[in-house]
């Protein structure tokens, strides 16, 4: 029903090539399960990736609070301790650690993204709030030529979704998020790095009118959502999905002239099915899920097949742990989450592809944190 009217829509949309990567929330599920949650999104992540989960129980019982801190890092391994070497044999150490971190910055880029999120989930509506402190810095050569930013970005997601067709043996569910935001953005500028690693400018200096220009957005997002109930076996399910991301979302700052900061347009289709049953007295429950990712990317060129690719598997023992794993773009992810009562620990890693190509520019994310239900 929705599926073609979004097929039919895609011949008007245009790939983007987003200034911001990195600076938006993201659970450590969706890390875990290689991005591969838009047919089986939870609590917070139906605010995200697709509100048409509303009204689709998972996991996480309706009518809860989510209350959830995170960090996410961005780097290469394999680079990431030659930025301690010689430290203590210089003066200016900041500027030896910028010339140590060369191969981290310039073979895939370093960053970090911590955050908090809150947000109630209904029984079909949800609301949040979700602050973001994000730096990124990439480049070739180095330092001149860096590219980054740092950015500190307030969210206020607000979903409904209603169920289009509610059966006995499917349901198919609409749903639509209003996510408004508002920004504090710098562009990190290669000279002023290098000032940094001479000794000629300090941190400071560099961040000197960050707070100075705001910038917002009012981007909108669209999701579909296809159960099918018991088709196998009793409690089993088959879930179709389709969601298409930050219509409208592009970062302006009011009342100037100032260019926006796109923000990735894209649209994005998952199958996902549910598999629960009991070890002894112990309930079980596995979930397999696979996407496409940006079809709109893929469709115009600036994007390869197998990039769009993800696949994610959850294994959940009782209430108590979740074990992740995935594939993006034929890179590994994997992850687990440990709760005792309304509080939950976890930590996930994932490597996406930051190029064009697969293979072209490999990024490495950690994230750990822990969240509050009730």
């Amino acid at each position: 029903m929705l599926l073609p009217i979004f097929v039919l829509f895609l011949s008007l949309l245009y790939a983007e090539s987003p200034v911001i990567k990195f600076a938006e929330p993201s659970s450590w599920r969706y890390t875990g399960m290689g991005g591969a949650i838009t047919a089986v999104p939870e609590g917070l992540d139906t605010l995200i990736h697709n509100p048409a989960g509303l009204t689709q129980k998972l996991f996480y019982p309706r009518k809860s609070f989510i209350l959830s801190f995170s960090t996410q890092l961005y780097f290469k391994p394999q680079f990431l301790f030659p930025i301690l070497k010689d430290i203590s044999k210089v003066d200016n150490k900041l500027g030896q650690i910028l010339l140590n971190a060369k191969d981290l910055i310039t073979s895939s880029g370093l960053g970090a993204t911590p955050s908090i999120s809150f947000g109630y989930i209904g029984s079909n509506w949800g609301a949040g709030l979700f602050i973001t402190a994000s730096a990124f810095v990439q480049g070739s050569p180095f330092p001149l030529g860096v590219e980054g930013f740092t950015m500190v970005n307030l969210t206020l997601p607000v979903a409904y979704s209603l169920k289009a067709v509610e059966g006995r043996l499917v349901d198919i569910s609409l749903g639509a998020t209003f996510h408004p935001s508002v920004a504090l953005y710098k562009m990190l500028d290669g000279s002023d790095v290098d000032a940094i690693a001479a000794g000629r400018n300090n941190v400071n200096e560099i961040l000197e009118g960050i707070l100075s220009t705001p910038y917002v957005s009012f981007p909108v997002d669209l999701g579909f959502l296809m159960v099918g109930y018991d088709l196998l076996y009793s409690g089993n399910q088959l879930r179709l999905a389709a969601s298409l991301k930050n219509l409208f979302g592009d970062y302006f700052v009011p009342g100037q002239s100032v260019a926006p900061l796109p923000r990735e347009l894209s649209f994005t289709v998952g199958l996902g099915t549910l598999f629960p049953f009991f070890i002894g007295k112990i309930p079980v429950d596995i979930v397999i899920s696979g996407e496409a990712k940006s079809l709109n990317q893929l469709l115009s060129g600036s994007q390869t097949f197998f990039k769009s690719l993800a696949f994610g598997l959850e294994v959940a023992v009782a209430k108590v742990a979740r074990i992740w794993c995935g594939l993006s773009s034929g890179y590994p992810a994997v992850g687990g989450q440990v709760s005792l009562g309304i509080f939950s620990l976890g930590a996930s890693w994932q490597t996406i592809e930051s190029g064009r190509y697969v293979g072209d520019n490999p990024l490495s994310i950690f994230q750990v944190g822990f969240a509050f239900v009730f």
